[in-house]
């Protein structure tokens, strides 16, 4: 944890007089324990594989944010000698992010309105035109309908990532039955899986369940985008199984199906915002590649952690941990 060289640019970063010289310990350079606390685990070598080694990003201030990237010095048999850290000024980014945001939220609330109006309107002529046009006319209607709906969940989608980014999710955390959560959310879906066929069953292996703080909106976004997604990508007469049940201090909910499943190349970033898993059985599937970035990102919110084990042509399991309130249990 010794800094043994800094050059004028960190100085300046870090607002150190010129009469600091190095020799000291981090902690009396660098004010955020977090980044003193990376540096140390890489200076003893605990990072076995570089890639793992994450950036840094935090705060001196309301105005001020740093972006630290850091790396292991080795030595002529590989061993760990210390590390070499890299700072940068992220502040100008920074404000442009949230201005980006600011602008994604403003429009995203203007259309919400009037496409869902479009939507409900679209819905109206097809029920009553029933009979009455062409079976052409009728798909172009349902296509134009179906299309708003997807719109509709695109601009959700980039409210919540605003939300999220925001910082306002899951600010409003009290007791919540978990059983009717899930109960209203598959009972929801039921039609959206009977249309193809799907068997879609809730099942609570344990009972009862303990009991759980959280916000209930994420929840509801949580398990309504990991079964929404099953119900998507399982073929017609599929199954799919919603699963609830403890480990350990844990709630667990499941949901597993036996759907198209996942490449292992593909695993590692179906977390990650905007990605799709396009082939032959999933190009003709319309979504955002929002919806599991924000079931992972509600999920840290609670506490909890969502992992996914799938193979192709199999299905696959979300698996979501929730921390019970273990007090009244």
């Amino acid at each position: 944890g010794q800094v043994v060289l800094m050059n004028p640019a960190f100085r300046r970063l870090f607002d150190l007089g010129s009469d600091l010289k190095p020799g000291g310990l981090i902690e009396e350079y660098v004010p955020d324990k977090g980044l003193c606390d990376l540096v140390k685990e890489i200076s003893q070598g605990k990072y076995i594989d570089y890639d793992d080694i994450p950036d840094y990003e935090f705060a001196l201030s309301d105005k001020k944010y740093l972006l630290a990237k850091a790396q292991p010095v080795l030595g002529e048999k590989k061993e760990c000698l210390g590390a070499v850290v890299n700072v940068m000024d992220i502040s100008d980014m920074k404000v442009l992010d949230r201005l980006k945001s600011e602008f994604v939220a403003k429009v995203s609330h203007e259309l919400r309105s009037p496409l869902s109006t479009i939507h409900e309107q679209l819905a109206l002529v097809i029920s009553d035109m029933v009979g009455e046009t062409s079976a052409g006319d009728q798909h172009i209607l349902s296509r134009a309908k179906e299309k708003t709906q997807g719109l509709i969940s695109l601009i959700g989608d980039l409210l919540d990532l605003s939300r999220i980014e925001e910082g306002i999710i899951c600010h409003e955390p009290k007791p919540v039955k978990l059983e009717e959560i899930l109960a209203n959310i598959v009972d929801f879906l039921k039609s959206r899986a009977d249309n193809k066929k799907q068997s879609l069953t809730l099942d609570f292996l344990k009972t009862p369940i303990p009991p759980l703080v959280a916000d209930p909106i994420a929840l509801e976004s949580i398990f309504g985008n990991l079964i929404t997604n099953a119900i998507n990508y399982t073929q017609e007469g599929g199954k799919i199984a919603v699963r609830v049940d403890l480990a350990g201090i844990n709630i667990r909910v499941q949901v597993i199906d036996n759907g198209f499943g996942i490449e292992a190349k593909h695993l590692e970033n179906i977390f990650k915002r905007f990605y799709r898993v396009k082939n032959d059985k999933t190009r003709y599937i319309t979504g955002t590649g929002l919806g599991l970035p924000i079931v992972k990102e509600l999920t840290n919110s609670l506490g909890g952690l969502i992992d996914v084990e799938s193979d192709p042509g199999q299905g696959s399991t979300f698996t979501v941990l929730l921390p019970a309130n273990q007090k009244d249990f």
